[in-house]
């Protein structure tokens, strides 16, 4: 399965001149040698991105921008969400060759993903961007990282946060005493572990699932980004959401199979590795923020959504001060359990590339969406 195609762009970001460059020095290189330039290379997608989502918007940016810097010689045969595998099974159609290239939760299958599993750590993720090009740094610079992806067969391409966190509710909730009792989904091992602290009973319920789950009474509650209430119907059935300060708590992520990656000769490598840098240095979060626009107007229009709130920076900070450094612990004994060697290492790494681009700009939808209903 192999075409492709793309275009190059002008401008890059600083930071993504600085990781092409590291990337291109650490990448694979062992593709055909492409000398007369007329390879063609298809590659099938494998996606869990419902079409609509700001999640499919950020992919097929990506997709689109590939087919047109490659110049027609590569192309991507596209199907619709969870059409080849179901969302937690993407990743083994990579390593069987169902596809080759996957778009899923990494929290889905987290023994392939410990070194993304840490932006499932609370509080510590609030700015998207620096969240992208942190993880993208590192998955292209720091060894413990590209071993990690190398074991699983595959070439990381992105993860990109799917929002911040909300919580669903029947009730309005204004603090952690109040999530006691709830029966809810939530992906990500160490939030799912965070909100079961805090006295909800967690089932881990795929965003495909959830609607149903709620309707028939599984549960009555739910923690994910604002993709649930409005593109996975949730807001038909959950009227009361709010943002509690968690930030952003999981990823998307895509990723080609190592063996189409190296299929590549090196001028369309070389192109990937460009647009890859693109990718994570902005595009990813600007076109997920250009969809997730939307999905505010929809929740105010909405005849059954009574409430979009953020807990007052008091209550966030109370729970913070319940979690303290308890979630990080967690997290290091789980990555450690799927063998992420020296994981306190390797979060040292991840915190100190985030403060790097900690102050990045970027546009947040559902900060913006909790003021629109403010307002109202």
């Amino acid at each position: 399965m192999l075409r492709m195609k793309s275009r190059r762009k002008g401008a890059y970001y600083a930071l993504v001149a600085a990781a092409t460059s590291s990337l291109l020095l650490a990448g694979c290189s062992d593709g055909a040698s492409g000398g007369d330039g007329a390879a063609e290379y298809t590659f099938t997608l494998a996606t869990a991105a419902t079409d609509g989502t700001p999640n499919a918007a950020a992919q097929d940016w990506y997709l689109d921008r590939l087919e047109e810097a490659s110049d027609g010689r590569i192309s991507i045969e596209r199907t619709t969400a969870e059409a080849i595998c179901a969302a937690p099974e993407v990743v083994e159609c990579l390593r069987d060759g169902r596809a080759d290239i996957g778009v899923t939760v990494p929290d889905y299958t987290p023994q392939y993903f410990p070194t993304l599993s840490v932006v499932g750590i609370p509080f510590i993720n609030q700015n998207s961007q620096a969240v992208t090009a942190a993880l993208y740094e590192l998955h292209t610079t720091n060894e413990t990282a590209i071993a990690s992806m190398d074991s699983a067969g595959l070439h990381y391409v992105s993860a990109w946060p799917v929002g911040r966190l909300l919580i669903g509710t029947m009730e309005q909730t204004t603090s952690v005493a109040d999530l006691s009792g709830l029966q809810a989904r939530a992906s990500g091992p160490v939030i799912q572990e965070v909100l079961q602290d805090a006295g909800m009973n967690i089932n881990a319920i795929t965003a495909s699932e959830t609607y149903e789950s709620v309707e028939r009474g599984v549960i009555n509650s739910t923690a994910g980004a604002i993709d649930f209430p409005v593109n996975y119907r949730l807001m038909e059935l959950i009227p009361n959401w709010v943002d509690p300060g968690i930030g952003q708590y999981s990823t998307f992520g895509m990723w080609f199979s190592a063996s189409a990656y190296d299929s590549l000769p090196d001028d369309l490598k070389q192109i990937v590795d460009e647009v890859t840098a693109e990718f994570n240095g902005g595009e990813a979060i600007a076109a997920f923020n250009g969809s997730a626009a939307g999905q505010c107007q929809e929740m105010l229009d909405s005849p059954d959504v009574d409430s979009v709130t953020a807990w007052d920076e008091s209550a966030t900070q109370e729970w913070q001060d319940q979690v303290g450094d308890s979630a990080e612990a967690s997290w290091e004994e789980i990555a450690g359990s799927y063998g992420l060697e020296d994981a306190g290492s390797f979060l040292d790494a991840y915190k100190a590339a985030y403060a790097k681009y900690e102050d990045a700009e970027y546009d947040d939808a559902t900060i913006d969406c909790v003021d629109q209903f403010a307002e109202r």
